[in-house]
């Protein structure tokens, strides 16, 4: 295995450990956005409106993010 190849098998490895853990970060911060919108859902002194909003928001991640409610 010459000298370029290895460094772009390295490359290929760093690259993809990247990807997995941008990942993994968007994925806690989906996780932590479906909480908040929840903590208003079940909030019994947000307003109509507020409650609405987040169902809709909520409904949207599980569509984008295939998140379970």
């Amino acid at each position: 295995m010459n000298k370029s190849n290895a460094q772009g098998i390295a490359t290929r490895k760093r690259n993809e450990q990247a990807r997995r853990e941008r990942h993994r970060q968007e994925m806690e911060e989906v996780k932590a956005q479906a909480a908040a919108l929840r903590q208003i859902r079940d909030n019994p002194d947000a307003t109509p409106g507020e409650r609405l909003e987040a169902i809709k928001m909520l409904e949207d991640m599980k569509r984008r993010y295939v998140i379970i409610l």
